[in-house]
Order: structure tokens, then sequence, then C-alpha cells
């Protein structure tokens, strides 16, 4: 029986899922410096565009398509920073959002300090007085252990809607 196809043990879903609601806590709190701590120095952080699609067509996105997010540590960083200036006019006032992280399953791969988890994440987001989006995106990690620590090192995020009616995307989901 290969690692595979092992099940994960109740206590390394217990520690992913702690793990998965510790970063959605630092997004609400707007702890993003915190969250860059969680992720890998290779980290790929990855939400195609969602195009419409016949059930005939099996074509899966690439990275070569268009994307909200094909960062890596450099972009996200870069984007963290831009944040912090104060001059980024979509984040003055600052957005307020609420994380809420669903159904997670936790699998083992063929590496033991590797984990391929799939989650749902639902985003409420609140801008100025008025403005308010939910979003609901369905979620591929690999999570690694690097010196006894969960890391992310590579999300896919496939959000339900396909056309996106915020003005910005300034959370991470």
């Amino acid at each position: 029986m290969t690692q595979k196809n092992k099940a994960a043990s109740l206590e390394l879903i217990n520690e992913v899922q702690q793990f998965l609601y510790r970063e959605a806590r630092h997004h609400d709190n707007e702890e993003f410096r915190e969250w860059l701590d969680m992720l890998t120095e290779d980290i790929h952080y990855w939400m195609p565009y969602r195009y419409q699609r016949y059930r005939k067509n099996e074509k899966e996105p690439s990275i070569y398509d268009t994307a909200y997010y094909n960062d890596d540590m450099e972009c996200l960083v870069k984007r963290i920073m831009r944040t912090e200036t104060g001059t980024c006019w979509s984040e003055d006032p600052a957005t307020r959002s609420a994380h809420v992280i669903t159904n997670i399953e936790v699998e083992l791969t063929d590496n033991p300090d590797e984990f391929t988890v799939y989650s749902l994440t639902t985003v409420h987001r609140n801008i100025n007085e008025d403005e308010e989006h939910t979003m609901i995106g369905h979620r591929t990690d690999l999570i690694r252990r690097v010196n006894g620590e969960l890391k992310l090192a590579k999300r896919k995020i496939i959000l339900d809607q396909n056309i996106f009616k915020n003005k910005s995307l300034n959370v991470y989901l």
C-alpha cells in the first residue's frame, strides 16, 4: 500500500484544520506578515479565471491562462507591501472580511512531509459603508512540514462565480 492510499491520522487532520483556521484569522485581522510566515519560500498561490464551458470540454485551466492570482512569494510580498503603504485606494477604509473554511479533507502523498488538502472557503467581504461581496471557492492545497511546522506550498482556488463583480481583489481566499 502506497502512502497515498493510507488514511491521514486524526491528529494530522486536526493539525491541518488548526493551521487553516489560523490562516483565516490572520487574513481577517489583516495580519499579512504573519500569514507570509505560514508560506514556503517556493509558494505558488493560484486562482485561475473561471471560464464557462460545456461539460464535454474537459480542459483544465493552466498557469498560462488568465488568473486573478498566479503569484510566487515575491509577488505576494509586493501585494502586501502595497497595502501597507497607506496609498492603496481600495484599502482606505480597510476591507472587513470573514473567512469560513469547511469540508477539510487531508490526503497523504508519497512524500511523508507533504499533504494534499481539499477545502471550501467562503469569504464575506464588506467595503466602505454599503458594498458587500461573498466569494465561494474550492481549494486544493499542498501543505508541507518544514522544520516541524506546517507551511502552505501551493494553493489552487476555483471560484464558483463566473463573473467577478468586485471592484478590487485585495483578499486572499
